[in-house]
């Protein structure tokens, strides 16, 4: 008996990747941090990593929140994949508000986006113009993706983007884009990427997207320059 337990391997728990604001700081685009046990086991090496990462003027991160309830995060199981996270000193936790929203945001006619259907790569993304009166709210945005995306558990939650960080609301949806639909489940890796045309489409300059996107795609694009 005891050399089977003594063989035993305990599993590792799975990598996660996370966005770290600092406290207070609404013009802090982020930093993201990806968790791996094996190369930062202990909440407090995960504290430094994120003090070295964020830079922050208040010095040393000696507490991490979530965004908008501001709940304390004690360990690194209590981290999840894909969520957002405020680094603080020791001073009082502000809450995260919406990320500041450029005013180009508000001069767009519409954003047009490609959403995956959670895990499912046999279905080829749902092409979605959403108007700039439905940007004004992300309840709606979400509503408008469910009559397209048809979830097996339902409604869709949340919005991510191929790598399965979550979207906080409509000022981080960009033009030409692709996103995973998201509903109660949790957020399904998949090689999403082999419907995407081209790789560079995604975060790469304007003229780029003209020559690779799809038709529609030119279109938009040139509405909204």
């Amino acid at each position: 008996m005891s050399g089977t337990s003594g063989r035993a391997v305990l599993p590792q728990p799975p990598t996660k990747t996370i966005v770290v604001y600092r406290n207070g700081d609404a013009f802090f685009p982020g930093r993201k941090f990806v968790i791996n046990q094996r190369q930062m086991s202990t909440f407090d090496s995960f504290l430094c990593s994120v003090t070295r990462g964020v830079e922050a003027p208040f010095g040393a991160v000696r507490n991490v929140y979530t965004p908008r309830e501001g709940h304390k995060i004690h360990d690194l199981v209590n981290l999840q994949h894909g969520e957002r996270y405020v680094a603080a000193g020791g001073e009082r936790f502000k809450k995260l508000e919406p990320l500041t929203i450029p005013s180009s945001f508000f001069s767009c006619v519409f954003v047009f986006c490609s959403v995956f259907t959670n895990g499912d790569v046999l279905v080829p993304p749902a092409r979605i113009l959403i108007p700039k009166y439905t940007l004004t709210n992300w309840e709606s945005v979400l509503a408008m993706v469910t009559e397209r995306v048809h979830l097996r558990t339902g409604a869709v939650y949340r919005l991510c983007t191929l790598d399965g960080t979550t979207l906080l609301g409509p000022e981080e949806l960009e033009n030409n884009q692709y996103y995973v639909a998201v509903g109660a489940e949790k957020f399904r890796f998949s090689p999403y990427f082999q419907w995407v045309p081209s790789r560079g489409i995604i975060r790469e300059n304007s003229h780029h997207v003209t020559e690779r996107a799809w038709p529609f795609d030119q279109v938009t694009a040139s509405l909204i320059d």
